[in-house]
């Protein structure tokens, strides 16, 4: 199912293959970890300024 996406990663150097399992290199952990971070803070940001607004709200686009 994500085969081109994990051939891309192999290539770029994010992942490596050890005894059938993916392993993410250091490289690989650097951005999973740099991006998961952004978007983790995004969420936040933007929960907290509907939350000042509105105790509950009914829903979130993000």
């Amino acid at each position: 199912m994500y085969g081109f996406e994990i051939f891309l990663a192999k290539l770029m150097g994010f992942l490596t293959e050890e005894n059938g399992e993916l392993v993410l290199t250091k490289k690989g952990a650097f951005y999973f970890h740099y991006y998961e971070n952004y978007y983790t803070l995004s969420y936040i940001d933007k929960m907290w300024g509907l939350m000042r607004n509105e105790a509950f709200p009914k829903g979130m686009t993000l």
